[in-house]
């Protein structure tokens, strides 16, 4: 009987190995994210912003930032560019506050949180996420 247990539990426990391979989510290295064209309410220099995407999820989980259901379909998680969309600067759930709010998801309220904490988060615009494309 406990043999029958043991490996049961086993089958179990290998099925859910194969489950979750079977549902992983691609993970990108290094995602590159664009000013909307629109945004032209924002300073001209901010050119495109080389996001590591792959060191942050050695330290976040998913859902920290992908704070929306993922796209089972796709296989993957769901874009911030998929669901912020408004192009205007003020508007609080559009493209330009997903990384500039004062907390948590974005990166800019993440980073001052870490920092606050004595974390080592970069904060600065041009030493963090923005490199002036100004030589």
């Amino acid at each position: 009987m406990v043999q029958k247990r043991s490996t049961f539990a086993m089958v179990m426990v290998v099925a859910m190995v194969l489950a979750t391979t079977a549902l992983a989510f691609e993970v990108k290295e290094v995602i590159i994210l664009e000013r909307p064209d629109g945004n032209t309410e924002l300073n001209r220099w901010i050119g495109p912003v080389t996001f590591p995407h792959g060191q942050h999820t050695m330290t976040l989980a998913c859902l920290e930032c992908h704070h929306k259901d993922s796209d089972q379909e796709l296989g993957e998680f769901v874009a911030c560019r998929q669901c912020h969309t408004d192009e205007d600067p003020t508007y609080e759930a559009g493209f330009y506050r997903a990384w500039h709010s004062n907390g948590p998801p974005s990166c800019l309220g993440c980073h001052a949180l870490t920092r606050a904490k004595g974390g080592k988060s970069p904060v600065g615009c041009t030493s963090a996420c923005h490199k002036s494309e100004k030589k």
